[in-house]
């Protein structure tokens, strides 16, 4: 049986043939479905976040719900009962007090038909059941309430896993607010299976403490040398191609990225003609794997790229809005990021690195402040959001107060550019 090259290697949306199981991730993620806590899966991006459900749930296991930065928690609800066909209305009530003194939206207020039978009373709003519609009772659910979500997700028995992916997307509130949700749902046992980009152990935890006992964290990373090996083999087998010459600096150059690896294997096997019927076993030579080094380097060139400039841009015009009071911490900190030794960046950068290291090349040292700096850092994501950088690749851990890159294939791409050369046409705002 022949298989497409793109099926067996590189990075799509569903499973890739070339998949592996490791004990430490995939047995982890298969008893945490299973041990009644919600789920945190995290890591860099292109790590296997997508993939781990793809190969342990089947679509009819799980609701999903893709992330945004303008998404709100009663977006998240009204999406999840719609995709589990619950039929609802929406309050006519105006607004009325919360339980906590403020004033709630009459849109987190919906009404479900007293009687589960939810296709006979989706016609309530039709003419001709108008003395249907005078007989039926209803329901009133707050769906800003969690209480209220998991009561009316409980009443439909709903046992599917529901998969918010994407959640490092939303706001720092609206993260807040789920991690409080979450321990809610926990409670009525409830599975939610949270996605997210970033390297650090008990994100939610930090902004709700009780869900300690309450979530079991998978992190996908790291990523053995065996474990890729595993990969390509697979692949070879499935291809009926040899990568013998060359894994090891193949698996070497793509840093610790398994999307890395599926990217250069594809283009590897593509360009030694394995999308073609073949009966001998095609060999990847020194040649080709050099061609599908540069291949991958320009593309990955051309989106960060594009994400430093984005990034310095917001810079540029706060610097003509204040003036003097812009310190340009975004223009400094690529400069950082291409100036500074790669062994470091690997590991990650403290804050207190980061502020020396600024105050070194910045061009009024004396006003760089630790404050000033905290703020940036503490924005970061939002920052990187609203100037459209998806997936971020770069990410602040507030507890450990580290700098971490999170997007894995940035590695390889400061690893294979001149740096020397982007950071001369980075636009510098002091210039303006």
């Amino acid at each position: 049986m022949s298989h497409k090259v793109a099926d067996v290697f590189g990075v799509k949306s569903t499973l890739i043939k070339s998949y592996i199981e490791r004990d430490a991730v995939d047995e982890k993620f298969k008893g945490a479905l299973q041990d009644g806590n919600e789920v945190i899966v995290y890591g860099s991006s292109k790590q296997g976040k997508t993939s781990l459900i793809l190969k342990h749930l089947s679509e009819d296991q799980y609701v999903k719900v893709e992330c945004s930065p303008q998404t709100q928690p009663i977006d998240i609800y009204k999406s999840i009962l719609r995709q589990l066909d619950i039929v609802y209305v929406e309050s006519e009530s105006s607004e009325s007090a919360s339980e906590h003194g403020g004033k709630i939206n009459a849109g987190f207020k919906i009404k479900i038909p007293f009687l589960g039978d939810t296709n006979t009373t989706a016609e309530v709003s039709d003419k001709d059941s108008k003395k249907r519609s005078e007989t039926t009772k209803y329901i009133e659910y707050n769906l800003a309430l969690a209480q209220d979500v998991s009561e009316l997700l409980k009443k439909f028995e709903v046992s599917k896993f529901i998969v918010i992916e994407n959640f490092h997307y939303l706001e720092l509130s609206v993260q807040e607010t789920l991690a409080y949700d979450l321990r809610v749902f926990q409670d009525h046992h409830l599975i939610f299976i949270v996605l997210g980009i970033w390297r650090e152990a008990n994100r939610l935890i930090q902004f709700n403490g009780d869900l300690l006992d309450r979530v079991t964290e998978v992190p996908v990373e790291p990523w053995e040398s065996e474990d890729f090996l595993r990969v390509i083999e697979k692949g070879e087998k499935l291809l009926n191609v040899d990568f013998s010459e060359v894994k090891g600096q193949l698996i070497s150059d793509s840093f610790d990225s398994v999307g890395v690896v599926q990217e250069i294997c594809k283009h590897c096997c593509i360009l030694a003609g394995a999308e073609n019927p073949h009966t001998e076993t095609i060999a990847i030579t020194q040649d080709i794997l050099n061609k599908a080094l540069e291949i991958k380097a320009q593309e990955y060139g051309v989106r960060h790229i594009r994400n430093f400039e984005a990034f310095v841009d917001i810079a540029r015009r706060t610097s003509n809005q204040s003036g003097k009071k812009s310190l340009a911490f975004p223009y400094y900190f690529i400069k950082l990021l291409l100036t500074h030794k790669f062994e470091n960046i690997e590991k990650g950068l403290s804050r207190a690195v980061l502020l020396d290291e600024i105050r070194k090349v910045h061009h009024r040292p004396d006003d760089v402040r630790s404050g000033d700096l905290g703020a940036f850092l503490h924005n970061l994501t939002e920052h990187q959001i609203a100037k459209k950088i998806q997936p971020p690749f770069v990410d602040y851990d507030r507890g450990g107060k580290i700098l971490k890159i999170i997007d894995s294939s940035l590695y390889f791409f400061l690893k294979h550019c001149d740096r020397e050369e982007i950071l001369e046409d980075i636009p510098n705002p002091i210039d303006d």
